[in-house]
């Protein structure tokens, strides 16, 4: 047991007077770094109603429904969607992203958000309307 103490005891007091290499995290924050990909969030007014980000997610986290539509006074339908997010389900992968076509600004983007803790099944569902 001695010999197990005096290997130890070198370690102990090199450690003693050091920094803690950890943060307290509920309390203290991190920066979050450049690019992190977290919550999926939609717009709703440049949602052109394609579902490509429906079709191409992998995790089948996201389901697109057509909301209203309405006839403009120039003859034009202007049709307005909404989108369902199931955050339990989502990768975060950020192809929801990738494929949208919305033009010049992306109907779907991903925010830097990523504390998804819930005890709740149903608060980890978000409609976007």
């Amino acid at each position: 047991m001695s010999l197990r103490l005096g290997a130890m005891l070198p370690e102990v007091f090199r450690h003693l007077f050091k920094r803690p290499a950890t943060v307290l995290y509920p309390f203290e924050r991190n920066t979050v770094p450049r690019g992190l990909r977290g919550r999926p969030v939609m717009d709703p007014d440049k949602c052109i109603g394609c579902r490509m980000c429906e079709r191409d997610c992998p995790a089948e986290a996201i389901e697109i429904k057509q909301e209203s539509e309405a006839t403009m006074p120039d003859g034009k339908v202007k049709k307005r969607y909404s989108m369902t997010l199931y955050l339990d389900r989502c990768a975060h992968c950020a192809q929801c992203e990738e494929i949208c076509p919305a033009k010049p600004d992306k109907a779907v983007k991903l925010n830097e958000y990523f504390e998804e803790a819930a005890f709740d099944r149903g608060a980890l569902k978000i409609v976007y309307k």
